[in-house]
């Protein structure tokens, strides 16, 4: 008997998951440039980042998302641990749905530091609403994107999409945006623009990296890297790195982007957005508990 309860109370080394994998999981080579969560940046709040106000698109704002998301986004629903963790809170209200967005603008560009400037690699590390059978997310829009500043204005000064996430799968899309390529027409990278993952981004971050590398002055390299536990081998997996090649003359807006990634650089954004034209519904929080987007990581990496 006392054998038997022994072997019960024996931790199952299985039944939790492993923790997540030390160091950038990109590109070889990868030297560690800024943390934007602990470092100190001036203008920044949080590291690099600073909450942001906006206001929702069905107010018709000049701010305004453009995206028929139904959030406002407040700044005190985004706070910032000891540790340097960013908390992303979304949730419904008797009086309309609020979320958090932040961002780097006026703080960090991908041009901010001349390392990393022509060859970089970013790497965020984040638990993100989505998991399989995540139907209680439905209309959760969690993003992890790249803006160049405008003018130009948008599309033209670029946007390059590391992660998308809707309706609660752990599915992440990956896409830029630009003059010729905008929304539903948007470039993707080789192999596909979506990755679909066995997975539980609620209990165990998304590692999601992006490297751009312009060293051949007549082609910029985008390239998107994936790590997450996988639920059916109960391991940490890094998927295949897609890549889009977009070079000078071929129709891609080769200039939009060699424009901004040379000039003023691109900034980060973090949101949690609601609702909107990617879900396509506007039912969100269906089982009436709030969201979160949790921030883990968020590193610049040189060569």
């Amino acid at each position: 008997m006392l054998k038997m309860l022994l072997l019960f109370f024996l931790p199952c080394v299985l039944c939790s998951p492993q923790s997540a994998p030390d160091g950038p999981q990109g590109p070889s080579g990868a030297i560690l440039r800024q943390d934007l969560l602990t470092d100190s940046f001036p203008g920044g709040s949080m590291g690099a980042f600073e909450a942001i106000y906006d206001q929702p698109c069905y107010l018709d704002n000049i701010e305004c998302n453009h995206n028929n998301e139904l959030q406002t986004y407040l700044p005190e629903l985004a706070t910032q641990a000891s540790n340097g963790e960013i908390t992303l809170k979304g949730e419904g209200r008797p009086d309309g749905i609020f979320s958090a967005k932040v961002q780097t603008a006026g703080i960090w560009t991908t041009s901010t530091n001349a390392d990393v400037k022509m060859r970089g690699y970013l790497e965020v590390r984040a638990n993100l609403p989505a998991k399989v059978d995540g139907n209680e997310f439905t209309g959760s829009w969690p993003a992890i994107w790249l803006l160049g500043y405008q003018p130009p204005t948008w599309p033209a000064c670029g946007e390059l999409d590391l992660v998308e996430v809707v309706n609660g799968r752990p599915s992440v899309v990956m896409t830029t945006h630009s003059s010729g390529h905008n929304g539903g027409n948007g470039q993707h990278p080789s192999g596909g623009g979506r990755l679909d993952m066995n997975a539980n981004f609620v209990d165990n971050e998304l590692i999601a990296g992006f490297e751009w590398n312009l060293e051949n002055p007549n082609q910029i390299d985008l390239t998107w890297w994936m790590s997450y536990f996988d639920l059916g081998t109960q391991s940490w997996v890094t998927a295949t790195p897609r890549t889009l090649v977009i070079q000078s003359g071929h129709g891609q807006d080769f200039h939009e982007f060699y424009n901004t990634f040379t000039g003023t650089g691109f900034f980060m954004i973090i949101n949690l957005a609601e609702g909107g034209d990617m879900p396509g519904t506007s039912d969100v929080f269906v089982n009436g508990q709030p969201q979160y987007i949790v921030v883990k990581s968020a590193k610049v990496y040189g060569f």
